[in-house]
């Protein structure tokens, strides 16, 4: 039997769906009603909300990054995403030589790599028809209102809304699977693998056998301690280019998991107050209507985004729930790779 590559195979098609492995999450958008005390309200309730994803997206990426970091020790090739001012979209493979210096695949170079794996090359492949998807919209004389982004973690971070934010979307999908399945060439999965591999290397330069993990019990974010204070991760010396990688991207890890932890207990409360203050809105929608000078042939319409709001603004408490499970999940990876025997 063949290989199963998980994800979705080549198309030529937006909204493809998410690896079954992806963490990430879309914001949620606001359909407009055309009533302005309530379109007014739907901005203010999405905002918590989005704050949460963007959170959530944060450790995910971060994790991410981590594990990659982590392949790259063991000498897997990485992926580095190029935006240009134009707003083309290049995505390379690199890695570290013998010297610590970055070196780019050239086009045999790909090749060779993506023979390796029927899974990987048809990430790649995918990555590349979402590229040319976004540029062909881009380049169009119609496009009034373009996308603008910017390379951020590795993937595309949108800085201002337009006609191109799904496409956006599709290449960042694609990317996340093209980055797993390169991962999957060294065989480490596990967060906390990529942890232990950084323990290992951190071994040989500095003594840290009396690490341990301290974690706050109620924002579960977590602190590597070295002894009775805490490892400064940042000032760390003599470190390799490729462990100084992985270093920052533990730093990194470790800072979104404090920031979520403080953040999220409040944001929940926010945005599920705001979730059942939606809640009175359709029996208002009549007199909101007639008030805003509509016609009342506009009544089906705002009810209808007006439905569609309230039900994307209940995934509120669901996503600051699967925040803490993720913030929980990470810490416990963080303290078994410290905890265990530095040998194992």
């Amino acid at each position: 039997m063949g290989q199963v590559c998980s994800g979705s195979a080549v198309s030529k098609h937006v909204h493809a769906p998410r690896d079954p492995e992806d963490k990430e999450l879309d914001e949620i958008e606001m359909k407009e009603t055309k009533i302005e005390d309530f379109d007014s309200f739907f901005e203010r309730a999405a905002a918590p909300v989005n704050q949460l994803v963007e959170l959530h997206n944060s450790i995910a990426q971060s994790e991410d990054n981590l594990k990659s970091a982590a392949a790259a020790i063991q000498g897997e090739a990485q992926v580095r995403v190029l935006v240009s001012g134009s707003g083309r979209v290049d995505t390379q493979m690199w890695a570290f030589d013998e010297k610590e210096e970055e070196h780019v695949f050239s086009v045999d170079e790909v090749n060779t790599k993506l023979s390796t794996s029927t899974c990987l090359r048809e990430a790649f492949e995918r990555v590349q028809v979402a590229q040319d998807q976004l540029h062909a919209a881009l380049e169009l004389p119609s496009n009034k209102t373009p996308t603008k982004f910017i390379s951020k973690r590795g993937r595309l971070f949108v800085t201002r809304k337009g006609a191109q934010d799904q496409l956006v979307r599709e290449v960042n999908v694609a990317l996340f699977t093209f980055r797993k399945e390169l991962m999957k060439q060294s065989h480490g999965s596990r967060l906390s693998d990529a942890v232990k591999i950084f323990l290992k290397e951190l071994s040989k330069v500095h003594d840290i056998d009396a690490l341990d993990v301290t974690a706050d019990e109620e924002t579960g974010a977590v602190k590597i301690m070295n002894g009775d204070e805490e490892l400064d991760l940042k000032k760390m010396d003599k470190l390799s280019k490729p462990v100084a990688q992985l270093r920052d991207a533990i730093a990194d890890l470790l800072e979104n998991l404090e920031t979520a932890g403080q953040s999220v207990p409040e944001l929940a409360s926010q945005s599920s107050d705001l979730a059942t203050e939606a809640q009175e809105l359709p029996s208002k929608i009549p007199d909101a209507v007639m008030s805003s000078g509509l016609s009342i042939t506009d009544t089906p319409k705002a009810a209808s985004a007006t439905a569609s709001n309230i039900s994307a603004l209940s995934n509120g408490p669901k996503i600051a729930k699967a925040t803490a499970q993720m913030i929980a999940y990470a810490g416990r990876e963080v303290t078994e790779a410290v905890r265990m025997p530095r040998g194992a």
